[in-house]
């Protein structure tokens, strides 16, 4: 299990604002600034919770937890934080958070609790910390910031709850989750009314978001390798602009006979038609939601060899002509 690099940075910033040389504490081969080679590495799980109780030991104050929430920026977060950052409501933004926690952390659990009056976000990990109040605190301060970056710094949040100890001095807690945190209890999460959660955000750009979740579906399917319906994607999705999406070919560059990619797709349920006609459908939809793509473009990427065939395909799937869609998601 591994953690995304460049999450290093946001520790770096936070060990400088305490006085902390940060090379004491992140290790060379871990994270530099502006080493290029590091900006979309990963890093072993161990390695990150080690580093992080280096940094908690090093500060001697649980404090780093939500003082570290003022040093964060979605550039952190490589393409979530651009998807993040053109969500139309923060509904969205932490469903969205939810479904790619893994591109930045493979142990987060995340989990979005929604009532009619309320939006709660949870937090936890799937494998023991050894500072989980403390890092637990740095999650929540650092996605509640998250949350005042793309809606506003007036951003308060209805509730907070934290594992973390009641603090000698709960001031430097209380001035950035506001007098509704709790201290001592069973998680760590934090609640927003809502009509926040679903506020219109001027930042919203469909095709943006469109553009980075593809990115961010491939980076996780490379994740998923061993993996063989998710290989497959992946190597659909490479592969479709070529046309070279036969199940011969595609059971070659898995390294397997066709027999067996045959009998690990029905492990799973599926087929390859199955399987392609998905592949093809997610990204018709994202493609045809940004304008720089033509029809034909779209068509051809897809795998198609002429506009026809796609159109007659996207209408089973959808029940409008590709045009139509495109349409109407630009009137909204």
């Amino acid at each position: 299990m591994s953690v995304y690099a460049p999450l290093l940075g946001h520790l770096w910033r936070t060990l400088e604002s305490f006085g902390v040389d940060p090379r004491e504490v992140i290790h060379e081969a871990h994270y530099r600034p502006h080493d290029t080679s590091l900006t979309s590495r990963r890093i072993r799980f161990t390695d990150y919770d080690a580093t992080l109780a280096r940094a908690v030991a090093r500060v001697g104050d649980p404090v780093i937890g939500v003082r570290s929430a003022r040093y964060f920026n979605p550039s952190y977060l490589g393409a979530l934080g651009h998807a993040w950052m053109a969500s139309s409501c923060l509904r969205t933004a932490l469903h969205r958070t939810v479904r790619m926690r893994r591109m930045f952390n493979e142990q987060i659990l995340l989990e979005v609790e929604e009532s009619r009056d309320r939006v709660r976000l949870v937090y936890r990990m799937l494998q023991p910390l050894r500072e989980p109040d403390v890092i637990g605190d740095a999650h929540v301060a650092n996605l509640l910031q998250l949350c005042r970056i793309i809606y506003g710094p007036e951003l308060q949040p209805e509730a907070v709850t934290l594992t973390l100890p009641p603090p000698a001095d709960p001031a430097p807690w209380i001035a950035h989750y506001g007098p509704v945190v709790r201290f001592g209890q069973a998680d760590n999460s934090f609640s927003l009314s809502a009509a926040t959660a679903d506020a219109p955000l001027t930042g919203s750009n469909p095709e943006l978001v469109a553009m980075h979740e593809d990115l961010i579906d491939r980076y996780l399917l490379r994740l998923d390798r061993d993996n063989v319906l998710n290989r497959l994607r992946l190597g659909l999705m490479e592969e479709l602009p070529s046309g070279r999406v036969t199940e011969d070919a595609m059971a070659a560059a898995l390294n397997m006979s066709k027999r067996t990619l045959h009998r690990k797709l029905r492990e799973n349920d599926e087929t390859f038609r199955s399987v392609l006609a998905q592949v093809r459908q997610d990204l018709a939809r994202r493609y045809v939601r940004d304008q720089e793509f033509s029809i034909t473009e779209i068509a051809f990427l897809l795998g198609y060899n002429d506009t026809s065939a796609f159109s007659r395909a996207f209408r089973c799937w959808f029940g409008r002509s590709p045009t139509d869609a495109r349409d109407q998601a630009h009137a909204a």
